[in-house]
């Protein structure tokens, strides 16, 4: 089951998401059962999403947080240039040297 799989770090973040979607739809005072309606889904769903349950599926999350007005934070979760990580690989494969001009046959530290 992906619960039991999932990594402790990803399991906190989505426990995190969850109790955020819910304090977000309490203070917008919608009931759970009135996003359900909206989102065209079920109480349960999104009692299991507020829970940080793996099993609920992006499009669910998506619908939630365009309801909540939040869907613009949705499309920043993986973008480039909050990659860390992957900045740090692409300055790792920039070349050592570099050649000053065109033509030089020196080569320069970086």
């Amino acid at each position: 089951m992906a619960k039991e799989s999932l990594p402790d770090a990803a399991a906190q973040a989505l426990a995190k998401l969850g109790r955020d979607i819910r304090a977000a739809r309490v203070r917008r005072e919608i009931t759970a059962g009135e996003l359900a309606e909206r989102t065209f889904t079920s109480r349960l769903t999104i009692s299991r999403l507020e829970n940080g349950h793996p099993g609920v599926s992006l499009g669910v999350l998506a619908h939630v947080l365009w309801v909540l007005e939040l869907e613009d934070n949705l499309g920043a979760l993986a973008d480039p240039g909050n990659d860390r990580l992957g900045t740090l690989l692409a300055v790792e494969k920039l070349p050592r040297y570099a050649r000053k001009k065109a033509g030089d046959d020196k080569l320069y530290d970086i």
